[in-house]
């Protein structure tokens, strides 16, 4: 809306007047700070929060014991926040109606049970609760295939989201998912889950580019956790590299 207002008073020859240029500027930013805010107190946005405060607490517990033992580190902790990030992060995403959050959080789902596997505490938790979180995606994959043909059309005549801005972000996902088909092969050669230098370098690409794209949504969740993620990725990747010389 604000674009066309701004398109009409350049055609009327106004938009060249320092006043309404103000005006415009000031117009655009309350419009963007107006919807910015309207997020911060939703429900969709307090299930979003839930899952950046996993993502973090996954974050911090891999972060102290990285620092701790001087070497990055793929600790229990790490992948089960992850999982738990990752069930509040397919509601998040099924509420926006959002299918480059779908698309990523449903791949990246399994990645997080087979490290859990690997680590030795899948196992350990009760079978109901396994089957449950196995049935989760499955659930968002049929929720999201009874509803195709609406987000298929969302997909393409989103008013929220141009169909440029929706491919890239689903190239956004596809890089920061990436970094998972790496880190499986890794952990399946080396048989324990391991967390390589490699890994944290893609993610740092990956989260860069989802931030950007979750800055042209004024989506206030995932700038908030690309934001604090590129810096733990980029302390990882140093940390990792730095071991991996001295190991030379």
């Amino acid at each position: 809306m604000s674009a066309i207002f701004l398109v009409i008073l350049h055609k009327l020859g106004c938009a060249s007047e320092p006043k309404i240029k103000k005006f415009i500027f000031d117009f655009v930013f309350l419009s963007a700070c107006t919807n910015f805010a309207t997020q911060m107190f939703t429900f969709t946005f307090f299930i979003g929060l839930m899952s950046q405060l996993c993502y973090g607490a996954r974050q911090l517990v891999q972060w102290v014991m990285t620092e701790r033992l001087k070497r990055v580190v793929s600790p229990t902790g790490y992948w089960a926040f992850s999982l738990a990030g990752c069930c509040f992060m397919l509601t998040y995403g099924w509420l926006r109606e959002d299918i480059v959050i779908l698309v990523g959080q449903m791949l990246s789902f399994y990645v997080y049970v087979l490290n859990l596997d690997y680590k030795g505490a899948w196992r350990r938790i009760p079978l109901p609760i396994r089957i449950v979180l196995y049935c989760v995606p499955v659930i968002a994959l049929i929720a999201t295939a009874m509803n195709a043909p609406h987000l298929v059309d969302r997909f393409i005549h989103n008013p929220d989201i141009p169909l440029w801005l929706m491919i890239y972000g689903t190239c956004a996902q596809l890089v920061f998912l990436s970094r998972y088909a790496y880190q499986v092969a890794y952990s399946v050669k080396r048989h324990e889950s391991c967390l390589p230098p490699v890994f944290w370098l893609i993610s740092i690409i990956g989260a860069s580019l989802t931030l950007v794209y979750g800055i042209i949504r004024l989506d206030p969740i995932l700038m908030l956790g690309q934001s604090i993620s590129i810096l733990i990725f980029s302390r990882n990747l140093w940390v990792g590299w730095r071991y991996s010389k001295n190991q030379d």
